[in-house]
């Protein structure tokens, strides 16, 4: 098959959309829920536990863009990406049942190396499912608007994905004996579930469009240049990863916020974390029409600035104010849609800039980077809140009524002030990027021209 120019079928882009479910659970997860395991369900230090979440991105720095090229290279029968959706999402849900099955009974030391083991096993599984999936969008579709679309059905998925995690995981965890039994339950439960999802997308991917011919012999040199070079993929690299690392400080820190500052009741936090999950939900269609009437870089603009406008409002909330926590956690909905919608939707179109430089297309050099760019933001966003709470003195393992009131600031700074300020970064820098739809159009015409 080949490189799709018109308007993919539904059900491919369905298909395809499913596989991002297992990649929401596992993020949503790993950055929601992973500290709050550790600390409050296993008895970790804060900053034993933000050191272990962090360990293994330095492992990513290798895996991710290994993958790319390892992808970039596969001759099969089922594409250059498919066979490691079958692989990589059953090694994914096995890793994320033993990720939450800690043993209890053992000492500190011990529960934070078995999460180390585990993580670093998930973090490779996420790799071999992850980058050839994302790979795929570039490879199906070469058209500027079809690209922001089906990017629109992946971030719908992926919110649909994270409202899973944020409605359910609370209800689960709060089913057991305790917190380290129920969040046994929720490893093996959504453990299942990325298996089934990346099987199901899998099966539903077979007639994708595809580029069947691989690219040559791999070269370290060259996989690094690639992403060197490529100017408007570096340029969104970066800001891709501030805006990472505001998303990691603050989807680390919600449910602190919710349980410890705002003090939620139990029974309802589950709802209160699913709310921005919902407008970004229901919202995310109506970003890709209006990104249809705008650059892309122009949508991007937007979707940073309301994403620094939405914490502001958590400096100040207090128990109680249910109804403006509700309307807060919306606006936050709708600046995530949008600042998910549209670097996802801009990353693809940089593979053509590369294509033009070599003549070879690597959508997994590429993927593979912007992969460990959303892993390596999130991780260090999560461990600069671990700092934060250890030096502003959060007592792990203890309710709200026992944490001292610096603790409680320190909690309110990481979700909101933290955030803030790599939000404001993120929008600063992104006036490097200059790949507008009329010069993809113009690469697009040399590279056809290159080949006639």
């Amino acid at each position: 098959m080949k490189q799709y120019s018109g308007k993919l079928p539904i059900g491919i882009k369905f298909g395809w959309a499913i596989g991002e479910l297992a990649v929401a659970c596992y993020i949503g997860l790993t950055i929601a829920f992973l500290l709050f395991y550790a600390t409050q369900a296993l008895g970790i230090s804060p900053w034993l536990a933000g050191l272990v979440l962090l360990a293994p991105r330095l492992w990513d720095a290798f895996t991710d863009p290994l993958m790319g090229a390892i992808s970039d290279r596969t001759k099969s029968k089922m594409g250059r990406r498919r066979p490691y959706l079958l692989l990589g999402s059953i090694l994914l849900g096995l890793s994320v049942a033993g990720l939450f099955s800690a043993p209890v009974e053992a000492s500190e030391m011990q529960k934070a190396l078995y999460l180390l083991v585990f993580y670093f096993l998930a973090s490779t599984a996420i790799t071999i499912f992850d980058v050839p999936y994302s790979s795929m969008a570039a490879e199906m579709t070469d058209d500027y608007d079809e690209r922001l679309l089906l990017t629109g059905y992946k971030m719908v998925a992926a919110r649909l994905g994270i409202l899973a995690i944020l409605f359910s995981v609370p209800v689960i965890f709060g089913k057991g004996e305790n917190l380290a039994i129920g969040f046994r339950y929720v490893g093996f439960g959504f453990g299942a579930f990325i298996i089934i999802t990346g099987l199901v997308s899998f099966s539903l991917t077979k007639n994708a469009p595809r580029l069947e011919n691989p690219i040559g012999k791999f070269s370290i040199r060259d996989e690094i240049k690639a992403v060197r070079e490529n100017k408007p993929f570096r340029a969104l690299w970066i800001v891709f990863l501030f805006q990472n690392l505001a998303i990691g400080a603050s989807a680390t820190t919600l449910l602190y916020m919710l349980t410890l500052v705002i003090k939620v009741d139990g029974g309802s936090i589950g709802i209160f974390m699913a709310i921005s999950a919902i407008s970004a939900t229901l919202l995310t269609p109506i970003w890709v029409i209006l990104g249809k009437r705008m650059e892309k870089k122009t949508g991007y603009y937007i979707a940073l600035l309301l994403s620094a406008l939405a914490p502001i409002p958590f400096l100040f909330i207090q128990p109680g104010m249910t109804m403006v926590l509700v309307f807060m956690l919306v606006f936050l909905g709708a600046a995530e849609a949008s600042n998910q919608l549209f670097p996802n939707s801009m990353v693809p179109d940089t593979v053509e800039v590369d294509e033009l430089r070599t003549g070879e297309r690597r959508e997994g050099a590429i993927f593979g980077a912007w992969a460990f760019c959303r892993k390596l933001g999130m991780t260090a966003g999560a461990f600069l809140v671990s700092l934060l709470l250890s030096a502003f003195g959060l007592v792990k393992g203890v309710s709200a009524d026992l944490q001292p009131e610096n603790a409680l600031l320190g909690v309110r700074l990481s979700y909101s002030l933290l955030p803030i300020l790599l939000w404001v970064i993120a929008l600063v820098l992104l006036h490097r990027y200059n790949l507008s739809e009329e010069k993809f159009n113009a690469i697009k015409k040399q590279i056809a021209n290159k080949s006639t």
